[in-house]
């Protein structure tokens, strides 16, 4: 171990005197390495006079990457032009004219249509309005599990078929409860995962199938669709209505905390 520590020690000190050596240092009159013979300027004496030299003294290679000839005008050029400033559009996500529950169809339809507006306006400005995802996703939660009744399996009582429903109604709330339901999947994607986020996401999204389900099922008072006669097994021949089963939905809910 001796001999290698020497040799090891000699090694290094080798190259610390070559670092020594090719070290840079502060150049003065006295260390700038130039002949005797050239000491006999004002410079290498310490004094100079004046400041004005020969003609082409400082044409130096790439020194003009150093001037600062029209200073302002070049940082401005690298800067490029000013961004513009981000236009904030607020986002309503409370309404008093509106019932906290659906009255009507006309209020449903209305209560989705501004929840959906003003949850696209805070994902596009999620980079200027802190927590966004998570507004975003209690807006939709809260519509699709407060905002609509839900379904009954007696139609005398079902909020959504013991009233006459226009074709057009129909069709505006299935596509809005479409267009929450993507919005509250992305929204819900964006922020920490949980087991509560995703024993609630589950159940909103139930919710939302129990509710598109009567809809579907719904006649039409002016332009029935054949679609909704099928499923709801209202359409003429020998037919029985359609319908959605849960599946691993009951296996799901029961190992989360709803």
């Amino acid at each position: 171990l001796g001999p290698a520590l020497s040799s090891t020690w000699d090694l290094l000190d080798k190259c610390l005197k070559k670092l020594t050596i090719a070290s840079s240092k502060a150049m003065d009159q006295h260390s700038h390495g130039l002949p005797p013979s050239a000491m006999n300027d004002d410079f290498s004496k310490g004094t100079v006079s004046t400041l004005r030299t020969d003609a082409g003294s400082a044409a130096h290679p790439l020194f003009g990457r150093l001037r600062t000839d029209n200073y302002a005008n070049t940082v401005k050029e690298l800067m490029g032009n000013p961004r513009p400033d981000p236009i904030l559009i607020p986002a309503v996500l409370t309404d008093e004219t509106l019932p906290p529950v659906a009255t009507n169809y006309n209020n449903a339809a209305s209560s989705l249509q501004r929840i959906a507006d003003a949850c696209s306006l805070l994902m596009q400005q999620r980079a200027m309005i802190k927590n966004s995802a998570a507004f975003a996703a209690s807006a939709a939660q809260y519509a699709l599990t407060t905002v609509l009744p839900m379904p009954h399996l007696d139609p005398a009582y079902c909020f959504w078929r013991k009233s006459d429903m226009r074709r057009e109604t129909q069709l505006n709330l299935l596509f809005l409860i479409r267009r929450v339901c993507r919005i509250y999947s992305a929204a819900t994607a964006c922020v920490q995962q949980s087991r509560g986020l995703v024993a609630i996401r589950a159940t909103a999204l139930a919710s939302a199938a129990c509710v598109a389900d009567a809809i579907c099922r719904v006649k039409a008072v002016d332009d029935p669709s054949t679609f909704a006669l099928h499923y709801s097994g209202l359409c003429e021949g020998p037919t029985n209505p359609f319908g959605i089963q849960a599946g691993a939905f009951d296996t799901l809910a029961s190992n989360l905390p709803i």
